[in-house]
Order: structure tokens, then sequence, then C-alpha cells
């Protein structure tokens, strides 16, 4: 058995915002921007009565009305589901090819672990990041 951590989510690269730690303790995982994967938008998702795309935006991060990629797609009420739906997590390109490189099948231990900050409501109710909270590296 081999265990495998994936970075998953906002990062430096990709998002460059950490994900928020919602004021309820709620962890966000934003995903990944993607035009290669034209099946959801952060308007499409939603958390509550907000889009991710809100909430982003609520934290100083602007989107165009590009795709994302859900993976992992854990969370079913972000989205309006098709019958049968399952969570799953899916890798593609260079980082499906490394796992295959390494043999990772199954009964191998997959971690996800992402960037995240906590959040808080500020006077007006907008969502913002916790002043001088920590960024954190969390498995999930």
């Amino acid at each position: 058995m081999k265990l495998i951590l994936s970075r998953k989510g906002f990062d430096s690269a990709a998002g460059r915002m950490p994900s928020p730690i919602l004021p309820d303790g709620t962890l966000l995982s934003l995903p990944i921007p993607d035009d290669s994967d034209p099946e959801f938008t952060y308007n499409d998702l939603k958390h509550g009565q907000s889009s991710y795309k809100e909430i982003c935006s609520q934290l100083k991060r602007t989107f165009e009305d590009g795709y994302c990629h859900l993976d992992p797609d854990l969370r079913p009420e972000a989205v309006v589901r098709r019958a049968g739906w399952r969570p799953a997590f899916g890798q593609s390109g260079s980082a499906l090819s490394h796992l295959n490189k390494y043999g990772v099948g199954a009964g191998d231990v997959f971690l996800f672990f992402g960037w995240f900050r906590q959040t808080e409501f500020d006077p007006t109710g907008k969502l913002r990041y916790v002043k001088g909270a920590p960024h954190q590296h969390i498995i999930f």
C-alpha cells in the first residue's frame, strides 16, 4: 500500500488565494480554475445562498465566468447533479502520469491537502480573512 498526498483546490499558482475556513468552521475547498473542464463555473457552485464566485469576490479574488475543475468532487449540495451522482476524484494530464509512474492504484491511500485561512464577517456582513490569521495546509 502506498500513501499519496495531493494538493487540491486553490493554491499559490492556480488560484492565488487560500480557500476559506468559513466562520462556522466549514473548510470550503475552492476548485482550481480550468477552462478545459467545461462543466461548472464558480457561479454555478453554491454554499448556502452564496455562489463560490460571490465568496471569492468578497475575499478580493474575482473571476471571469470561466470554468473550474471539481476534484475532489465531495460536496453534493454545491451544485445540482445528474441522477446517480457519486463523489469522486479524477486525475488527468501530468498529475495522472505521475500517479501511473509510481503504480498508484486500488488499495492505496490518497490524502488531499489544501491551503486554507480563517475568515469572518465584517461589520457590513461581507466575508473577509481574519487579520493575522495563519495560513494553514490541512489534510481532508
